[in-house]
C-alpha cells in the first residue's frame, strides 16, 4: 500500500467502505492499526467510523490532527475517516509521512457548493495514490461526483448529515439543482421585498 492514500469523492461513493477495507486487511497482517474519526462527525458516535453499506470499525474520535501524530508513533498503519472535518490535518499527515507510517484516509474532496476542501486539496498534493470513488447520481444514474445539497437543508458548510439533506448527483444534474435553488432563492427574495399592496 503506498502512504498517503486518499479515498475521496462524494457522498455514498464507498470512500469509508475502501478505508474500512484497509483497516480490516492491516489486523489480518497483524501490524498495529487504529482508526480515528473527527469529533465534529456525530452521525455514527464517536467511537467507530461506519459506511453508509453498515460495515464498521473501531474509531477513537479527535479534535484536532495532532492527538493522531502522537498516537501514531505505537502504530505500523493509521486510519482516518472524514479528513476534512479534522483541524490540522495538512501539517499532520506530513508528520506521520515523516514518522515512515502508512496512512489511509477517506473524505469528501469538495463541499455540496463543488469548492474544495483547503486542507483537503494539499493533502490530496502528497499522497501517493488517490482513490476517486464516485457514486450513482440519485436523478440520471450516472456517475455521480458531486454531492448535491438539498434546498431546505441549513446553510452550514460542515453540515453532518446523510439522506435528510443531501444526494450525490453527476455534474449537469448537479448544476441544474444548483441553478434551481438560485432561482427559488430569487423568487422568495422578491416575495420578501415586494410592497405591499394598498388596501
Amino acid at each position: 500500500m503506498l502512504s498517503p492514500l486518499v479515498y475521496c469523492g462524494p457522498m455514498w461513493g464507498g470512500k469509508t467502505e475502501g478505508l474500512i477495507s484497509r483497516l480490516v486487511r492491516a489486523e489480518i497482517q497483524k501490524v498495529r492499526v487504529r482508526a480515528f474519526t473527527p469529533a465534529r462527525n456525530t452521525r455514527d458516535g464517536k467511537k467507530v467510523i461506519r459506511a453508509h453499506s453498515g460495515a464498521s470499525f473501531p474509531a477513537t474520535s479527535v479534535t484536532h490532527a495532532e492527538e493522531v501524530v502522537a498516537a501514531s508513533s505505537e502504530l505500523d498503519v493509521v486510519g482516518i475517516d472524514e479528513i476534512f472535518m479534522l483541524e490540522g490535518i495538512a501539517e499532520g499527515v506530513r508528520e506521520i509521512s515523516r514518522l515512515g507510517k502508512k496512512i489511509v484516509m477517506a473524505t469528501l474532496d469538495m463541499d455540496s457548493d463543488g469548492q474544495i476542501w483547503e486542507p483537503v486539496g494539499q493533502v490530496l498534493g502528497m499522497a501517493e495514490e488517490i482513490v476517486k470513488c464516485p457514486a450513482v447520481c440519485s436523478v440520471c444514474k450516472k456517475d455521480a461526483y458531486y454531492t448535491f445539497r438539498r434546498a431546505d437543508a441549513p446553510n452550514a458548510r460542515v453540515l453532518v448529515g446523510a439522506g435528510n439533506y443531501y444526494e450525490p448527483r453527476c455534474r449537469p444534474c448537479w448544476h441544474r439543482g444548483q441553478e434551481e435553488k438560485r432561482r427559488q432563492a430569487g423568487q422568495r427574495e422578491l416575495f420578501r421585498t415586494a410592497p405591499e399592496l394598498p388596501s
